[in-house]
């Protein structure tokens, strides 16, 4: 067995994630919850994991304006994680009521939850650990063209937000283990008013 850095207690009914991307930061978070996140907030790492850029949700929302006009993405790409035993993410881990996992699993709604807790250095009693993983049949590998597949900049704003709420050591594991965003696949994107 592992050692475990710290030990994480669940009450009945409750289940822990671990959040990696927009779930980082804790206003993100609790736009799920539709109130204040009181509960454990904990740094953890995971290995076996990395961060790529190929989770892709059918888009009719998010469009960019060029000079070419209004062009509509077919998906958004954002980050997933896929197996790599090279590498440890980082991640934090909060707690969560069957209520509230059912709208984090709406919220995730391309991603599958995977068991995490042989592989998170916290260990968790009473419950299960969680992190979501993208579904393969949503996955895109590459893409060339934002029209295709686009990387919002507001969804890489709310990234750099919540790690800026954590230490540089955080940030620097996290880089280490994020596949680069693909700089041609960048949008400035608007949200249609539909």
């Amino acid at each position: 067995m592992n050692k475990r850095e710290s030990v994480l207690r669940l009450m009945s009914g409750q289940t822990a994630l671990v959040g990696y991307g927009s779930l980082l930061l804790r206003s993100s978070l609790e736009r799920t919850l539709g109130g204040t996140y009181t509960g454990p907030y904990l740094q953890c790492s995971v290995r076996g994991w990395r961060r790529t850029w190929d989770a892709a949700v059918p888009n009719k929302r998010f469009y960019v304006e060029g000079v070419e006009g209004r062009t509509t993405p077919r998906a958004i790409l954002y980050l997933n994680v896929t197996r790599d035993l090279s590498t440890t993410i980082n991640g934090i881990i909060f707690v969560v009521n069957q209520e509230e996992l059912a709208a984090y699993d709406e919220r995730e709604s391309i991603y599958e939850r995977v068991d995490v807790r042989a592989n998170v250095d916290v260990g968790v009693e009473g419950g299960p650990i969680y992190m979501y993983v993208c579904r393969p049949e949503y996955c895109i590998a590459h893409s060339d063209s934002p029209a295709d597949a686009a990387v919002r900049a507001t969804y890489l704003q709310i990234i750099k937000d919540g790690l800026s709420d954590l230490d540089e050591k955080f940030r620097r594991q996290y880089e280490q283990s994020t596949d680069i965003p693909p700089a041609h696949l960048i949008i400035e994107d608007r949200v249609s008013q539909f």
